[in-house]
């Protein structure tokens, strides 16, 4: 599988190093050829820096510039527009063309020696034939280079787009269990009890439209919204359900997307509450070394409430989709039921990596 690049750096990087290696040795091997070392010391050739000086000339106007027609013009121009057929057959005219300036340059501008027709375009059209295979091979290297990294791009657009959207989504589905909470406690708890709520929710929703806007957030901050949305539904249960919350670690020095495990509490309570009896919710929050695990617990509602929501989960939903976005390979999730518990498993094996992500 290919890696990706930093394609705009990398890629300059290493059109830079490819022509500076590739030009070295195409311009410099003939200086090690037999021919060459013949004309060295203590048998030095009169016309030997003449020939090599008219080699580098005819390189500079033949070989080069077809490299550079190839890889600036017919890929970009003709390739990427007109399609690979029209490419080939200019790329085989532009070939030919480059050959006959390469004879004429031979026979009638530069001091080579003079050979019939027929030799000068065989031994003109090899090296030809050979550049033209390395622009060739190279142009498409790089242009497979860029569509992997468009492809890419398209990609993180997509996720980004894709985990406004879960946040958008979740922020309502929340708000909507909140109110129907509150709608309970008016209706029969003292108005002082509505109060109190009232003031709860004002804190949630603070959280939910300033903070979950952020792309992280401290994991302290996470909690405690964890924590305020507990204390909410104490007060919503009082003594009817025992909702428990344990706390073990450092969170201070560690971010997290926001409102990623209010899902998990929300989900115990709505299948954990009603129908079920002697209910109970056990929330377990522990860094430890670096790795945060998150487990809740709770007592498993009846057949009847459990078909009632299966269509509700929007929370649970949206809460695997974005782990599953942000953190693919870092984490393992786990939603069971044994016997009459539901048990709910959230494990980051590197949450380090959240420190790098703003």
């Amino acid at each position: 599988m290919w890696t990706r690049w930093n394609f705009p750096k990398t890629k300059l990087s290493f059109q830079v190093l490819f022509n500076l290696v590739l030009w070295g040795l195409w311009i410099g091997l003939p200086l090690f050829s037999p021919v060459h070392q013949e004309h060295k010391v203590p048998h030095p050739h009169p016309h030997a820096s003449s020939e090599f000086s008219e080699h580098i000339i005819h390189e500079l106007l033949t070989i080069i510039p077809l490299f550079y027609v190839i890889t600036l013009l017919l890929f970009p121009y003709v390739f990427r527009k007109r399609g690979i057929f029209i490419f080939f057959i200019s790329l085989i005219f532009t070939n030919l063309f480059f050959v006959f300036i390469g004879v004429l340059m031979k026979n009638f501008l530069l001091a080579f020696e003079l050979e019939s027709d027929q030799d000068s375009f065989i031994k003109e059209i090899f090296p030809l034939i050979m550049v033209s295979g390395i622009a060739t091979t190279y142009g498409f290297l790089l242009e497979y280079l860029r569509t992997e990294s468009h492809i890419e791009d398209l990609k993180n657009e997509q996720m980004k787009s894709e985990l406004s959207f879960l946040r958008s989504q979740i922020s309502p589905h929340f708000i909507f269990n909140i109110l129907n909470s509150i709608v309970y406690l008016i209706r029969t708890k003292s108005d002082k009890k509505a109060e109190e709520v009232t003031i709860r929710l004002s804190s949630l929703m603070r959280y939910m439209l300033y903070d979950s806007d952020q792309k992280m957030i401290l994991l302290a901050k996470e909690f405690e919204y964890l924590k305020n949305y507990i204390d909410l539904q104490k007060m919503r249960f009082e003594g009817d359900v025992k909702i428990t919350i344990k706390e073990e670690g450092d969170m201070a020095s560690f971010k997290i997307e926001p409102m990623l495990l209010i899902p998990f509490v929300e989900n115990a309570v709505k299948h954990g509450v009603t129908f079920v009896d002697n209910p109970f919710i056990d929330v377990f929050f522990i860094m430890n070394d670096g790795v945060l695990t998150f487990r809740v617990l709770n007592k498993k509602g009846s057949v009847r409430q459990e078909k009632k929501d299966e269509s509700s989960g929007i929370g649970m939903k949206n809460v695997i989709r974005r782990l599953e976005l942000l953190y693919p390979g870092k984490h393992i999730i786990q939603i069971k039921d044994e016997l009459d518990v539901t048990f709910e498993y959230l494990h980051f094996n590197h949450p380090k990596l959240t420190r790098d992500l703003d």
